[in-house]
């Protein structure tokens, strides 16, 4: 018997938590490497999650794997291409600012896609989604004015990188239609993998490093990601921009019990800014599409014949 769309919709967002649940201590798991260096890191975590991806993929598309890369085509090569750039600045980021202004800048993601898919394939943009932009704006000028001040202006950099690498790869796969484009993923670890290899000196990493990043690329990327994206499959995206949310609050609760930082107070103002703007646009637009769903429904009965 088939679940019903209740049922679908509640797996739908438990499957969007649990990834994003999994993959908080990921900037966790990025400070606690000791020696391994920015290229090293990223030469790891794009190669293990490409093994990982590709045997998952393989056997769930019975070795087609190949076709699937193919089917892809431009949009799946760009889409690895920004997903590459996102991790790069990602570690980037978290090896030179805090983990807190990285996850919250990043979080941004959803209205730099708003700007940029209004200005890219003319996608209509609320009113409300702009003055979220606009708080959201204001709360990442309090960050950078901090970083200024301390040093951590490029780590900050970089987090908006990732963010709007991220916010592109978005608007390119809204292009794509019902097309799988999880080999595109598969696809972006290993050419990071391989671009990297020539700067990197993967012998030089120690077990304690290297045991971090088999941690970080076997486990808990591909495992996070599967558990999104079938969750992100069956639920509305306002709940599932919620969902992604908990990263964002989790991850510098686990940077604080593991390695004792502190957010700083005005990183928790422009935060708070920021997280605000997000959610409260996000229940918006969860609201006005259930009210929609509704409307829809009214009409449909009042259409429907009556029984006499």
């Amino acid at each position: 018997m088939d679940p019903s769309p209740q049922s679908r919709h509640a797996h739908g967002l438990a499957y969007s938590a649990a990834g994003m649940i999994v993959i908080s201590p990921d900037a966790l798991l990025l400070r606690l490497i000791r020696d391994a260096d920015v290229w090293e890191i990223i030469f790891y975590r794009s190669l293990l999650t490409w093994l990982s991806l590709a045997v998952l993929l393989t056997f769930r598309y019975r070795g087609r794997l190949f076709g699937l890369w193919r089917g892809a085509g431009r949009a799946g090569a760009a889409s690895a291409v920004l997903m590459g750039v996102s991790n790069f600045a990602f570690v980037g980021a978290i090896l030179n600012t805090t983990v807190a202004n990285t996850l919250v800048i990043i979080a941004t993601m959803p209205l730099f896609a708003a700007v940029l898919g209004w200005l890219l394939i003319r996608e209509r943009v609320r009113l409300r989604t702009w003055i979220a932009i606009s708080v959201a704006f204001s709360g990442i000028v309090v960050i950078f004015a901090e970083s200024l001040g301390t040093g951590n202006w490029i780590g900050d950099l970089m987090a908006m990188t990732a963010a709007l690498m991220q916010a592109l790869n978005l608007v390119i796969l809204r292009t794509t239609g019902p097309r799988d484009m999880s080999g595109a993923v598969c696809l972006s670890g290993f050419a990071g993998a391989a671009l990297l290899l020539p700067f990197a000196s993967p012998a030089a990493v120690g077990a304690h490093d290297l045991g971090i990043l088999a941690l970080l690329g076997l486990v808990v990327l591909p495992l996070a990601l599967t558990l999104f994206i079938a969750g992100a499959r069956t639920a509305p995206a306002a709940e599932v921009a919620l969902m992604a949310l908990l990263e964002t609050v989790l991850g510098p609760l686990w940077a604080w019990l593991g390695v004792g930082e502190v957010p700083s107070v005005r990183a928790l103002a422009g935060g708070a800014l920021v997280l605000g703007a997000i959610l409260a646009n996000a229940l918006l637009a969860l609201r006005e599409g259930r009210s929609g769903q509704w409307r829809l429904r009214l009409d449909a009965d009042k259409r429907s014949p009556r029984m006499p």
